[in-house]
């Protein structure tokens, strides 16, 4: 009898096993053991599990192989820390049944779902800005304008920040693999605090200090030459930035939930791309007006003043800019929370299930853009949990011819039952979360209570803890059966 117990503690073993492995733990659900049998209705015992038969002792052999591999391989990893557990111990475990980490990658993981919207953004962007730069630089090399010599180098910054964001972009897509188990959505806010800073030292400082230098020293007004050429390169660049500007801004509206305005949506972007060819846009476009001031006032009264000025100010704006974009990949990097409403709707939705009595330590954080980790830990109801498999045990327990020699065996089929119901619990609920949260890429549900260190049994002699159970019993097979009437 106690033969068909070693796959009992075989399968308690592989579940604290694969827990402290490396490797995901998102699995299928467990190929039943021969004690129970799983069904369109639930787990089942067959009527004789006392019965031997040659299949279970066929499987008693392929039990003690598998003992025989996982201690082998236990010891060779104990001497072997370095080695890496591709599909060996992990597999073995679970005789094949472990979900590959590109499963879980295509179900779970919507890291690319940002992509094609911000490259494309990115990329008419990029194109944009390498046009009006050699517009710009053209018209500065025949006009000497500071402020024209401000706008190139603007736009020159831009163009390379743009080819910076692809290459952050191409990397933040990539699916988790086993060096980052959690992926390279970061990479995108990495990328995009080294496009800020360039814009801030490269951008801001250049410029700035190119405006200082001509205050100091003007030019003359043989060296300012203002010709109609000025006005049509500033004019075609601020076609070229309004366009790509709207094309941002059409995304973003498209983007954005109906009972938000669109600066509260800005705010609460996680694209650092998308917020960056919006900031640098903006801030493009209003560069060409400050530049289009500035000149326009040096032409009309002859002092060069004005034009050096439109060059500080279109510096100070593009520090503005690096500024705001490295204090939002500053809070990403350092691993910003999900929304508090996305945080209660997840919280909300574990609390209306009835096998779950309450949530604790919730903790979230943004790992990309478009993906979130969600971690909390739970209170599950061992009565509810009790309650499904009632009917089932009821018979098994009352009918056993030798109770005293099978409750051991009982009890150890029960416990792994509770344990199946519990890990099925949170697959579901699991489930259900990515179904309305789709970001919500990476969920770690912990099983805890207040009353982890005190037994059930400690209450058996008080009346009042009895009448709670069978109420909480009868509750719970109401619920139950409702379940199923509505099902059917």
């Amino acid at each position: 009898m106690w033969r068909r117990g070693l796959p009992t503690a075989l399968g308690l073993g592989r579940q604290v096993l694969l827990r402290t492995t490396t490797e995901p733990h998102r699995l299928r659900r467990f190929q039943p053991l021969p004690f129970v049998r799983w069904n369109a209705n639930g787990p089942s015992v067959p009527s004789n599990p006392d019965a031997s038969t040659d299949e279970e002792d066929l499987e008693q052999k392929e039990v003690e192989t598998l003992m025989q591999k996982v201690l082998a391989q236990s010891k060779y990893f104990k001497e072997h820390p370095e080695a890496t557990d591709s599909n060996g111990l992990v597999d073995v475990l679970t005789g094949g049944r472990l979900r590959a980490l590109e499963d879980v990658n295509k179900a779970y993981y919507p890291g690319k779902q940002f992509k094609h919207t911000s490259q494309d953004m990115v990329i008419r962007a990029m194109v944009g800005n390498t046009a009006i730069t050699v517009l710009k630089f053209l018209a500065y090399l025949k006009t000497g304008s500071s402020a024209l010599l401000s706008e190139s180098i603007h736009s020159l910054v831009d163009t390379g920040n743009q080819g910076l964001l692809i290459l952050g972009l191409r990397q933040a897509s990539f699916q988790p693999d086993k060096k980052h188990q959690y992926g390279y959505g970061r990479a995108a806010y990495f990328w995009s605090l080294i496009s800020a800073l360039g814009i801030f030292w490269l951008g801001a400082g250049a410029t700035v200090s190119h405006g200082i230098q001509c205050l100091v020293h003007p030019p003359t007004p043989d060296e300012l030459v203002l010709t109609w050429e000025v006005w049509a390169v500033l004019a075609a660049s601020f076609g070229i930035d309004g366009y790509v500007l709207s094309r941002a801004v059409r995304e973003l509206r498209a983007t954005k939930p109906k009972d938000v305005s669109l600066y509260e949506h800005v705010k609460t972007i996680k694209d650092p791309f998308m917020m960056a060819v919006l900031l640098e846009d903006l801030a493009a476009c209003t560069g060409v007006v400050i530049a289009l001031g500035g000149i326009g006032a040096s032409y009309v009264t002859g002092n060069p003043f004005w034009d050096s000025a439109a060059s500080i100010g279109i510096g100070c704006l593009l520090g503005g800019v690096a500024v705001s974009l490295i204090r939002m990949n500053q809070r990403f990097l350092l691993g910003q929370s999900v929304d508090a409403e996305i945080e209660q709707g997840i919280k909300a939705l574990l609390l209306s299930r009835p096998s779950i009595d309450n949530v604790y330590a919730v903790q979230s954080q943004w790992v990309g853009p478009s993906t979130f980790s969600f971690k909390a830990e739970v209170d599950f109801d061992g009565t509810y949990m009790a309650a499904q498999l009632l009917e089932i045990y009821k018979p098994v327990f009352l009918e056993a011819k030798d109770l005293k020699a099978d409750l051991p065996l009982l009890l150890a089929w029960y416990a792994e039952d509770v344990t199946r119901l519990v890990e099925k619990e949170v697959q579901e609920v699991e489930a259900e979360i990515r179904a309305l949260y789709p970001e919500a890429a990476f969920i770690e549900l912990e099983p805890d209570s207040k009353d982890t260190d005190m037994r059930a049994l400690s209450n058996l002699g008080t009346k009042s803890f009895r009448t709670s159970e069978r109420e909480a019993m009868s509750r719970a097979l109401a619920h139950l059966a409702r379940s199923l009437e509505r099902s059917q």
